[in-house]
């Protein structure tokens, strides 16, 4: 029984060394690089009424002070408007955040400017243009160390205006989950 006990004290000692070792992250601020990795869907806007693309975007980003963050983003979104037309975007973009650190749930407003790359099977056409987006999200903690899930509403303008289905100078909406994962402790 004085095993038992001890073994239970240990580990409630640990857990409570462990909170309080992490009670800082949850706080205020985490200043450490970061990761993120989204997944969602792109919604196209009135003028193309298309299907709904799958999305992917990866980040590396940093809070550089209590408010504001910048982010590097790499993305890629794929359509097929059931007929295998197969058009993909790429895009690389610097985005700049405002969050808010007080409420456990982190909310930002994000807007970023970059580089979207299109490329179609059918008909054969690639083109780069410009991309500015705007978001709005939030995010939670998950576990320890500051690791939080992701949630981010988006609009994603650009400045194609190929005559194309879908190139015709669009604002899509984006809505995306992810995980985030600090650099470092």
């Amino acid at each position: 029984m004085k095993t038992l006990s001890a073994v239970l004290m240990l580990t409630t000692m640990a857990t409570l060394a462990f909170c309080q070792e992490d009670e800082h992250i949850y706080d205020g601020v985490d200043y450490r690089w970061y990761w993120n990795s989204n997944l969602g869907i792109v919604v196209p806007d009135d003028d193309i009424r298309l299907n709904e693309a799958n999305v992917i975007d990866l980040r590396v980003g940093k809070h550089f002070n209590e408010n504001w963050g910048m982010e590097f983003e790499v993305m890629r979104d794929e359509y097929d408007f059931d007929i295998d037309f197969d058009l993909k975007h790429y895009s690389a973009a610097f985005n700049v955040m405002y969050t808010n650190h007080d409420p456990l749930w982190k909310p930002y407003f994000l807007a970023g400017v970059g580089g979207i790359y299109a490329d179609s099977r059918f008909p054969e056409t690639q083109d780069t243009d410009l991309i500015v987006n705007f978001a709005v999200g939030g995010s939670w903690y998950f576990t320890g160390n500051g690791v939080r899930i992701r949630a981010e509403a988006r609009l994603r303008l650009d400045t194609n205006n190929s005559d194309l289905p879908g190139q015709d100078g669009f604002g899509d909406g984006q809505f995306t989950i992810g995980i985030l994962v600090p650099i470092g402790d």
